[in-house]
């Protein structure tokens, strides 16, 4: 995985993820399995804390 060129993991209501246009939600498994795996959580809205990995 190229680790430059990943978007962080939003929370489905996030403000910055609507405005970038980048993002779409995922499930609660993949956005886990995002997170374990390296994938940064968006600094605006922390989805690591909502789904208690944080």
């Amino acid at each position: 995985m190229n680790r430059d060129n990943v978007a962080p993991i939003p929370v489905g209501g996030c403000w910055a993820a609507k405005k970038s246009g980048r993002c779409r939600p995922a499930t609660r498994y993949l956005a886990l399995d995002a997170l374990r795996n390296g994938v940064p959580p968006c600094v605006h809205c922390r989805p690591d804390t909502a789904l208690g990995t944080g």
